[in-house]
C-alpha cells in the first residue's frame, strides 16, 4: 500500500471517531438539558420545591417575564415562584413541545390553576385560569440554568380573574 492510502485511511477513521465522538457529546448534552427541564418543572414548579433551584441555576440567574426582568438570582426567583404559589395553590404547568438546540431549550407550556389565593397584591378571586406561553431556558456548558425568557398573554390572565379594562380618558 502506498503512503497515500494509509494517511487517507488513517483520516477517514480520525474523522469517523470525532463524529462519533461529536454525537454522543450532544445526545448527552440534550440528556442533561432534558433532565433539568423536568427537575424545573416538575419538582420546582408543579411540586413547588424552590429549594431545588439551588442545583439547577446558576448564580448570575435573570428571569424575564415578557421583557421584564422579575428575578435576578436564585433567592428572587424562589420569591417570585412564591407569589405564584401563594396565588394558585394548586398551579401545575405541563409542555407538550421542548426543542433542544445548543445549550438552550424552546418550549411552549400550558399553565392552570384556582386563584385561592392573594396574587401579588391583588385579592383571591376564586376563578380558574388556563394560560399558554413560550420560554427560552438558557443553560451553561455545565447544565445550569442562567436565563430564562418567559412570554404569555398577561391581559388574557387578568381577564380570567376577572379584571377588565377601563376605556381611556380622552378629553
Amino acid at each position: 500500500m502506498s503512503k497515500s492510502v494509509v494517511y487517507i485511511f488513517v483520516l477517514l477513521v480520525v474523522i469517523t471517531a470525532c463524529r462519533k465522538e461529536n454525537k454522543s457529546s450532544e445526545s448527552s448534552i440534550k440528556n442533561k438539558l432534558s433532565n433539568n427541564l423536568k427537575v424545573f418543572i416538575d419538582s420546582c414548579w408543579n411540586d413547588q420545591n424552590v429549594s431545588k433551584l439551588n442545583e439547577l441555576v446558576d448564580t448570575n440567574f435573570v428571569r424575564m417575564l415578557n421583557g421584564i426582568s422579575v428575578a435576578k438570582n436564585e433567592n428572587e426567583m424562589a420569591a417570585h415562584m412564591n407569589v405564584f404559589f401563594t396565588g394558585f395553590p394548586d398551579l401545575k404547568i405541563q409542555y407538550n413541545d421542548a426543542y433542544i438546540e445548543g445549550n438552550n431549550i424552546f418550549m411552549n407550556w400550558e399553565c392552570t390553576g384556582s386563584n385561592t389565593g392573594e396574587f401579588g397584591e391583588m385579592p383571591a378571586t376564586g376563578k380558574k385560569i388556563k394560560i399558554q406561553g413560550l420560554s427560552h431556558l438558557y443553560f451553561t456548558k455545565e447544565g445550569k440554568l442562567y436565563k430564562e425568557d418567559v412570554y404569555y398573554n398577561e391581559l388574557d390572565l387578568l381577564q380570567q380573574l376577572g379584571y377588565s379594562l377601563k376605556s381611556p380618558v380622552l378629553e
